[in-house]
């Protein structure tokens, strides 16, 4: 078996890497997106927000396929078979790279109809058209691009994805540069961002292929036979439970919006969507743990390590929950003000309850991606399926009561519950099916990390009105952070977590000073260095 896959250092240096891409992500969009409103205009911005809606509605082409060749691939990884692996891999890319041609075929056809359907400017429906048909074929280019992150994502080679990621956003936001340099040329955009894709493809292919050596032999060929379609029925059977869940999820998380919507009318939805918004951004956490850890769990449900299985996901619970308490204990503290700065003092009078009312059900349902990616690991995507078929009509009960009776507050409420209900089902499953017992999980993983949240109750009960001008109130919620610090480590963590962080830091900063002795060294020992050190 490779080790390196399931390695926890690994994993964590892994999950380390994709939240400093997320924020760095985000940074740049927050720096670049009022530029770019000023030069091009809101209804240039909001072509390309079509363009992304419109393909994003063609996602479910994809059937699955880039998460099942991650499981696939990181089970053949586990067992040392490259071979089967690059076999895996072909499979994955061919298959999706044909869905993705049906549909770039489909909207390069329908590009007019819908350029007449979404209001633009007659002067530019020639570009709307351009547009959607560079971005149509781009489709095939995504497709294939997502199998070859699902062979990265297997051999935990984050490193290499997370770079064609920042390169990726960089020469994004270049590409905007470069359009408003040259007379804010809107196509010019386009076609840059296009042929992005193009080169991010072949970074990609080359990224799988430190992964897998093997797929630069085109043995494939010679297997578009039996082997081939059996390998396709089962990326099929597989990635048809994923992509029916993907679909549902949304839907569900979304039923609450258009139930407002309807209820009490859309005017007030801003008040529930935009604290929504601000609570969802840190979806990037589970997101950056949860990737790393999905071909790890496929790798041990192949070796059948169910007892690591459950040593890391319950630290992966712990570690969440460590980061996720203090973030919402400092939003439930200071939510309203922060509300009150960026919008204004009336937005945030009528926002604050529902921005609270959905914190306790954000903070247990952002740890629920664990339990999606571990059942999605051992083979078991279908009992997400399932549950969220039984959620959908009960929630659909709930949110409408709720919000008839209590607004947009109670639609707030129903989101929480729902959220907290789903998340014990998903433990109880999970735990189910990977066998290990749900009560020393729950102990060590869910109610220690809860535990070191109390620290925060007196600062809340304290705090009745943030005033954004008084000390006390920072200082308290900055005693309360250090008293939260201080039992996380000292009480939750246990000493396997304690040295796993204390050797991490210390292996980063041991290769630095490292490095640093080898450039000193090189420089000691250069002829020229004692000519320049003298002059």
């Amino acid at each position: 078996m490779n080790a390196e896959l399931t390695h926890g250092k690994r994993i964590a240096l892994n999950s380390i890497m994709n939240v400093f891409t997320s924020v760095f992500s985000t940074v740049l969009a927050l720096a670049f997106v009022p530029l770019i409103l000023r030069r091009f205009g809101t209804e240039f911005y909001g072509i390309l927000s079509v363009t992304w809606m419109v393909l994003a509605n063609f996602s479910f082409l994809d059937f699955g396929f880039s998460r099942a060749s991650a499981r696939y691939v990181a089970k053949e990884l586990a067992r040392d078979r490259k071979d089967l692996a690059a076999a895996w891999t072909w499979t994955a890319l061919i298959s999706q790279t044909f869905l993705g041609l049906a549909g770039a075929l489909l909207i390069y056809l329908l590009a007019p109809l819908i350029a007449d359907h979404i209001h633009v400017h007659t002067a530019n429906r020639a570009l709307v058209i351009l547009a959607l048909r560079l971005f149509a074929f781009s489709i095939p280019v995504d497709f294939a691009n997502r199998s070859l992150t699902g062979v990265m994502q297997a051999g935990q080679r984050f490193d290499w994805l997370n770079g064609l990621s920042l390169l990726s956003t960089i020469s994004t936001y270049a590409a905007y540069g470069l359009g408003i340099a040259m007379g804010n040329n809107f196509g010019l955009v386009v076609r840059c961002m296009f042929l992005l894709r193009i080169l991010n493809l072949i970074g990609a292919f080359y990224g799988a292929t430190r992964v897998v050596p093997n797929l630069y032999s085109f043995e494939w060929m010679t297997t578009l036979t039996s082997e081939y379609w059996s390998r396709v029925v089962a990326l099929v059977r597989y990635g048809l439970w994923v992509a029916s869940v993907a679909i549902l999820g949304p839907l569900l998380g979304q039923f609450d919006q258009w139930m407002i919507s309807l209820v009490v009318g859309v005017s007030l939805l801003p008040f529930y969507t935009i604290p929504g918004d601000i609570l969802r951004r840190l979806a990037f956490l589970p997101s950056s743990l949860t990737t790393p850890l999905f071909p790890a769990f496929s790798a041990m449900e192949q070796n059948t390590e169910w007892g690591r299985i459950e040593n890391y996901f319950t630290r992966a619970h712990r570690y969440l929950f460590a980061f996720v308490i203090p973030i919402i204990g400092v939003l439930y503290i200071w939510g309203e003000e922060l509300l009150r700065i960026w919008i204004g003092a009336s937005f945030a009078k009528q926002a604050a309850l529902p921005f609270k009312l959905l914190m306790p059900g954000f903070l247990i349902g952002l740890v629920a991606p664990l339990c999606g990616t571990l059942l999605e690991a051992i083979g078991r995507p279908d009992v997400l399926f399932k549950l969220y078929m039984v959620e959908i009509p009960i929630n659909a009960a709930l949110v409408w009561f709720l919000t008839k009776r209590y607004a947009v507050n109670g639609a707030a409420m129903s989101y929480t519950l729902r959220t907290i209900i789903e998340t014990i089902a998903l433990w109880f499953l999970s735990c189910y099916l990977a066998r290990f017992p749900m009560r020393r999980f729950l102990r060590s993983g869910v109610l220690l990390p809860f535990t070191s949240g109390l620290v925060f109750v007196p600062a809340v009960l304290f705090i009745q009105h943030a005033n954004i001008k008084s000390l006390l109130d920072h200082g308290i919620t900055i005693l309360s952070g250090i008293a939260y610090c201080a039992v996380q480590y000292r009480l939750v963590f246990d000493d396997t977590d304690r040295r796993f962080m204390v050797n991490l830091l210390y292996s980063k900063l041991k290769g630095l000073t490292v490095k640093l002795g080898m450039k000193q060294k090189e420089f000691n020992n250069d002829p020229r260095s004692e000519y320049e050190i003298v002059n």
